[in-house]
């Protein structure tokens, strides 16, 4: 695995976790749903109904949109890793471009202190 698919995977991981909290904080909107359950009134009934409705479509935003993020994290992944392969002078070079400009900058940094 590359550098580049160790990052995206990093970043996948970095939103399941925030997928298993919201997840966490819906089942807690669930059970507290649920003791208000044993309140009576139509218009409890209709609140409590149309709680539900939302969270089941906030679940269901959340399981998609977590598999796009992989899916795009994971696209993005083997295109780098690709192009990087197709092409390893290049990448060298911008590596080292890239290198040389953070080190100029860091240099006239240092200089103005």
């Amino acid at each position: 695995m590359s550098i580049q698919a160790k990052t995206f995977d990093n970043g996948a991981r970095n939103s399941e976790s925030t997928v298993v909290e919201l997840n966490r904080v819906v089942a807690q909107a669930e059970e507290l749903l649920k003791t208000l359950g044993e309140e009576g009134g139509a218009a409890a009934e209709a609140v409590r109904q149309r709680v539900m409705r939302t969270v089941s479509q906030a679940k269901a935003r959340v399981a998609d949109y977590s598999t796009r993020a992989r899916a795009a994290a994971t696209d993005a992944a083997q295109a780098t890793d690709r192009y990087v392969r197709d092409n390893p002078w290049r990448s060298i070079a911008v590596g080292a471009a890239a290198g040389a400009a953070v080190a100029v900058v860091a240099s006239l940094l240092l200089r103005r202190d």
